[in-house]
């Protein structure tokens, strides 16, 4: 459900089809972040390319990492879509013992991350509440927590794209539907 009229899966017809078919879900469903900008393809595709860049191409930061930053996000953006199905995600990445992670990253709580997770999830909080206040100090923090520049820079792209992504999804309504929850599946078409 959103705001907005969704095409449903069984009526999308040409681009929007193939693009349904790339990037929706193992069994022909397409989640409602998706479906959101079924009226215009060429949105769905540029929102495609940047999660997969962001959250899905290779980075010296780990897949479990971006998704703790996803959740972090979003959880400060009160978006309870992105927050469930990222926390979800985080949780099926984490190996047994850390699963728990995921739950007390949902609710806010840090404090079974360790100091390279504490300060990606602190930098990309601060971006994510007062990004004008982001100064080199927040980046040498990160360093002395033993992240290099590339480091930096993805777990930055990670925040903003949630920033957008939140935006999306607040801003149009979209809500989970049936079957929704489990994010962090690597798209077919990227």
């Amino acid at each position: 459900m959103s705001y907005i009229e969704m095409v449903p899966e069984s009526e999308a017809t040409g681009e929007l089809a193939e693009l349904y078919r790339r990037y929706g879900n193992g069994d022909g469903t397409v989640d409602n972040v998706l479906k959101v900008h079924s009226l215009n393809p060429a949105s769905l595709e540029a929102h495609c390319a940047l999660y997969t860049q962001a959250m899905h191409r290779p980075s010296p930061v780990s897949r479990a990492e971006r998704e703790m930053v996803g959740v972090a996000v979003s959880r400060a953006n009160g978006c309870g879509y992105c927050l469930e199905h990222h926390a979800s995600g985080l949780a099926r990445l984490l190996p047994e013992d850390r699963k728990a992670v995921a739950e007390r990253l949902k609710a806010g709580d840090d404090r079974d991350l360790n100091e390279r997770e504490r300060a990606m999830v602190k930098y990309a909080l601060r971006l994510t509440r007062d990004p004008a206040s982001v100064s080199e100090g927040d980046i040498e923090a990160l360093r002395q927590a033993g992240l290099s520049d590339r480091e930096i820079l993805d777990v930055c792209q990670a925040a903003a794209y949630f920033a957008y992504a939140n935006r999306i999804v607040l801003g149009l309504g979209a809500t989970l539907g049936q079957g929704e929850g489990g994010a962090g599946h690597w798209p077919a078409g990227a």
